[in-house]
């Protein structure tokens, strides 16, 4: 009997897609300000930039231009086709953005299932064995709950629970997920690298 394969669960925001970064460019271009990512040190985006953020942060239009984050589209591929791991994209969503981040997932991730993305704010209510998230209060919940989590590392998690993995991109990720899933795959590749 084969072993079970390891399931991820990946977020979207901030994590496969720049929302952040979307988000000060429209706040900026819109109010002209001057606010930078690196300044983004809150959760509450409404402490940095003011309540009027509120009206960029749940655009439908907003969410289907995201940048993806960098290497993400190609590590998630290289993830999903490698047939190792169980994914899936589980995502928190204003009810108006929904259908949008669906959208961008399409035209970024076209081989990956829909049924495969879920939606909802409790993420440590799904199983999984990984969580790659940003939020923080997410990534205490999985922990909380049994699983493992990853941090993505943003300027509004970078002072954080430093007791718990963290990642600064995607390339990290994809090594450290490898070696800890798959030590053994991972010493035969680098025994075929030196040769």
């Amino acid at each position: 009997m084969s072993k079970a394969k390891f399931t991820l669960l990946i977020d979207q925001d901030d994590v496969l897609a720049e929302y952040i970064q979307a988000v000060t460019n429209t706040y900026n271009q819109k109010y002209g300000a001057q606010i930078s990512v690196d300044a983004c040190t809150s959760w509450n985006l409404s402490t940095i930039f003011g309540e009027e953020v509120d009206t960029i942060m749940h655009d439908p239009a907003l969410f289907r231009e995201l940048e993806p984050t960098k290497d993400a589209l190609e590590v998630f591929e290289r993830l999903y086709k490698s047939d190792l791991f169980e994914m899936y994209i589980v995502t928190a969503a204003h009810p108006a953005c929904v259908e949008a981040k669906f959208e961008w997932i399409r035209k970024h991730l076209p081989f990956f299932p829909e049924d495969r993305v879920i939606v909802c704010k409790r993420k440590y209510m799904v199983k999984g064995d990984f969580l790659l998230d940003d939020g923080m209060h997410n990534i205490e919940a999985f922990l909380e709950n049994g699983g493992t989590p990853i941090i993505f590392e943003r300027p509004h998690n970078k002072n954080q629970r430093k007791d718990i993995q963290r990642v600064r991109d995607w390339l990290s990720f994809e090594r450290i997920i490898m070696e800890t899933c798959y030590p053994e795959q991972m010493a035969v590749e680098i025994e075929d690298e030196a040769i």
